[in-house]
Formats: C-alpha cells, structure tokens, sequence
C-alpha cells in the first residue's frame, strides 16, 4: 500500500497541475461553454466502467494467488475468459455509439452544450477511440493481481501531461477545433492502455501469449468460469458511474452551465483526492487475498479505515482554508467556487477513505457477492435522489445524495458483515 500510496501522491501532484493548466487553457480561450462540453465528454467512460463485466475481480484474484503466474495455465485460460468478454463489449460500445450518434440521442444527453457545434459528432469519434482501447484495459487487472498497483499509478499519471500537451495543440489549431478538445483525452487514454500493455506482457509475457493464441479458438480452448463473480462484481462497477460521474449530468439535465462548470472545476481537484484514496485501497485487495489464502490474515480493517478517515479530513481542512486562491488559479477567475460546494466534497472525501478498507477487506469470492446488493442500492439511490434535490440544492444536490447513501448502503452494512464474519475473514494458520 505504501508504494500505491507514494506513486499516487506524487502523481496526483503532476495530475493536479497539468489538470489545472488544461483548465485555464481552455477556459481562456475556448470559454465555458466548451469547458463544459470538455467536462461531459472526458467523463463517459467512467459511466462505464464494467468493461470486463465485473470478471476482472477473478483475474485479480487468480493471480494474485497464484506461486507462479506466469506458468499457471488457470491464470492464462482465466486471461483468455476475461478478454473475450472485453472484445464482445467493444463490439457492443460501437453499435451503441452509432445509434446514439443516428438518433440523436447524443445530443439529448449532453443537454445545453449538446448544442454546441458538431458536439454529437465530437462525442462519436471519441468513443470510437475508446472502443479500439478497450481490449487493451485488462493490463490494469494483470498488474493489481501481481500487487504492482504503483506502477499501474505511475503509468496513468501520464494521463494529465500527455492531454494538456494534446489540448494544447488543438487550441493552437484554432478555434475549428475547439468541439475536438475532449478529444485529446481519449487519444491520450489509447496511448496510456498501450504502455501499460506492455508493462504487463513484461511482467506476465508467457501467460499473456497463451491467452492471445487462445482468445479467438474457443471450440478448442473454452477458459475457464468467469461470471460468478463477474455479475456481482459489476453492480459495484456501476455504482460509481451511476453515483459520482452521473453528477455531471445530473446538472446537464437539471442545472446551468455556470453551475457544470462551478462542479468541474471543484471536482477536478477533490477527485484527484479521491484518486489517492483509491489507490491506497485497491493496493489491499490482492494483499489482504493473498495473506488470507497464506493463513496470515491476523487483523481487521478498521484501524486504517479510522486511520484514512482522519488523514482524509485533515487535508480537505487545509484545501478547504485554501480554497479561495486555489479556485481562483484554477479556473482563471472565471467560474466561482462556492464554501457549500467545498463543504459537500470534502465530506464525500472523508467518507470514502473509511470506505475503501472495508471495502478490499471482503474481495473474497463470498465478500464480492455480498457487496453487490448494497453497492447496487446505494448507486440507484444515489442517482434518484440527485434528480429529486439537485434542482432545489444546486451543485450540492449530488454530492451530498452521494455522501448520505455511501454511509447507509455500504459503510454501514459492510462494518456489520465484517463483524459477523470474522471466522472466515481472519484466516491464521
């Protein structure tokens, strides 16, 4: 977790600034409007993040259990599994997006900055990128199984400078390519799937042959039983899409363009926390699955959740004091940033920090079944009452739907399992 914890840390670092300088450069010179289009468009693939359809938890886990992965033929048959399910979703991501892009529906999504110039086309072309991508996406479940998360962080904090540098060019082009800035981001995403491929055919080079020569000879290498933990796997993948990225367009629907934009900008720097956050978490899934499988698992999570919580607060105290410069720089001094609106976040923050633990302490195959219904609850009620309260509350409406349905759909319910489960959760020998 330490080594997730540093590579996050410095790259949140990197990530902020150039997301801050991506920021003042569009909004100073393409404006709002197309900050907000920006905003919409870089955002989707988080609405979908179950590429994999939840089956990269059982890729993780097999690896992460395994003495010698890269000569394990469960890892290499559990490989090909895992990706022919995100060759059928590409295939399906494409024929979604040229519906949407015939009928219209693009544009109806998006709302007000859906009228923006080529705005639908803009979002066609960058989710064709996408698809092309997405086979490529299974690096990051090779390298988390292989407990080498802080190269996974290492490898997307290039993400930010390589979308300014992308950005920038576009704005250089002129003001024809302003609908495109959105763009940049996808492009950059295609080029990071690749380097982290590479990194884990480096890494797991034999097992990830295999997996290739298998993948389209299914009559003669079936794999191996994936969706078990697959289907409920995705209802926590969805839950984020459903409970934090929705948000955006939530305000889209419901909301100005000042106020998308006021979000945004907020976001950009308090998801950047959450990003760190999330990092920490995840790096304890494949260690705490391969104490248990060891019989060393002596102890709960609730020291570090407490631990996280704590820490968590005392930033987002000192970035809440900040807040007036901070905003001002990274917005250009053109979208006001509200103290409830930093209030809301900072509360999400902290919230989600004693969560993570928790959370990657039941990753077990048993554990992930539990945590679907929860996660699932808390992800469709967090949408709805966004809906019901943004148009009274504003920018808040959202945040805080989320805040209130993390803590009485998952943090809650997952402190009472892990308590009542014990027996299986602490696996001394």
């Amino acid at each position: 977790m330490f080594k997730a914890l540093s590579a996050r840390g410095l790259t949140t670092l990197t990530s902020a600034i150039f997301g801050i300088l991506t920021a003042r450069l569009i909004l100073g010179h393409a404006g709002v409007e197309y900050f907000a289009l920006y905003a919409l468009v870089t955002v989707l693939p988080s609405l979908v993040q179950f590429q994999d359809l939840g089956t990269g938890a059982a890729l993780v886990n097999t690896i992460a259990t395994a003495d010698a992965p890269d000569d394990d033929s469960h890892v290499a048959d559990t490989l090909t599994s895992v990706w022919r399910i995100m060759l059928k979703f590409a295939v399906v991501l494409t024929a979604l997006n040229v519906v949407l892009l015939v009928s219209g529906g693009w544009m109806w999504l998006l709302g007000e900055p859906g009228l923006l110039p080529r705005a639908s086309l803009v979002v066609f072309t960058c989710l064709s990128v996408w698809a092309v991508a997405v086979p490529l996406g299974i690096w990051q479940r090779i390298l988390l199984g292989l407990r080498k998360n802080h190269l996974t962080i290492l490898i997307q904090g290039l993400m930010a400078p390589i979308n300014f540098l992308l950005v920038w060019v576009l704005i250089g082009s002129g003001s024809g390519a302003f609908p495109f800035l959105s763009l940049a981001s996808y492009v950059g995403a295609f080029v990071i799937a690749t380097v982290g491929m590479a990194a884990s055919v480096r890494h797991l080079g034999r097992a990830v042959g295999r997996a290739c020569r298998q993948v389209f000879k299914p009559a003669h290498h079936p794999g191996v039983r994936v969706m078990d933990v697959g289907w409920p796997m995705m209802a926590q993948l969805l839950s984020a899409p459903l409970s934090i990225t929705a948000q955006r367009y939530v305000l889209a629907r419901s909301g100005t363009t000042g106020e998308l934009a006021e979000y945004t900008a907020s976001a950009q720097v308090y998801l950047a926390f959450l990003g760190m956050i999330s990092a920490a978490g995840i790096a304890l899934w494949p260690s705490y699955a391969r104490r248990r499988a060891a019989g060393q698992l002596t102890s709960g999570p609730f020291l570090l959740s407490a631990l996280l919580g704590a820490a968590s607060l005392a930033v987002m105290v000192v970035v809440g004091l900040l807040r007036g410069p901070l905003f001002a720089f990274t917005t250009n001094g053109q979208v006001p940033v509200h103290l409830n609106t930093v209030m809301a976040f900072s509360v999400m923050i902290v919230i989600q920090a004693c969560l993570y633990p928790l959370g990657m302490f039941i990753m077990d195959k048993p554990g992930i079944r539990f945590q679907a219904l929860p996660t699932a609850a808390m992800a469709v009620m967090s949408l709805l009452l966004a809906i019901v309260v943004t148009p009274r509350l504003g920018v808040v409406g959202p945040i805080l739907s989320n805040c209130l349905c993390v803590l009485v759909f998952q943090l809650v319910p997952f402190t009472l399992y892990i308590h009542r489960h014990r027996a299986r959760l602490w696996q001394a020998a």
